[in-house]
This record gives structure tokens, C-alpha cells and sequence, in this order.
């Protein structure tokens, strides 16, 4: 199973992430406690990487699948 990485990013937007620079491989976005998380450019991402995604903004995994599903 594999998310949009466009649903994943808005899903960050609306808890209040800004994307702080974009590489060539991963786009960083940072919370306002400036935690920082990693997301790669991918049009799809797999369930592993969404889920720890989730985990390193501590946003419950349940939750946060059904706002990007």
C-alpha cells in the first residue's frame, strides 16, 4: 500500500509544518517546536516511511492514514 506524498505534505501543512528547503531527493519541513522530518520525493510513498513520518511528527498513525487515505 502507498500514499500520495502531495496528501502526506498537506496532511503536515494543516498541523502546522512549512517546508523549509527543497533538495534534490527530499523536501524538509519543520514544526514550529523545530522538529525537522525528511520527505522524499517520490510521487508515491510506501506505508513504512508514511507511518514513521507520522511517528517523527508524534501524530497518532490511525489518525493521520485516514487524513491522507
Amino acid at each position: 500500500m502507498s500514499f500520495s506524498r502531495r496528501k502526506v505534505l498537506q496532511a503536515l501543512r494543516d498541523r502546522g509544518f512549512v517546508a523549509v528547503r527543497e533538495g534534490r531527493r527530499h523536501t524538509i519541513v519543520r514544526s514550529q517546536s523545530g522538529t525537522e522530518i525528511a520527505i522524499p520525493r517520490h510521487r508515491e510513498l510506501k506505508r513504512g516511511t508514511v507511518r514513521g513520518i507520522a511517528e517523527d511528527a508524534d501524530m497518532d498513525w490511525e489518525e493521520f492514514r485516514e487524513q491522507i487515505s
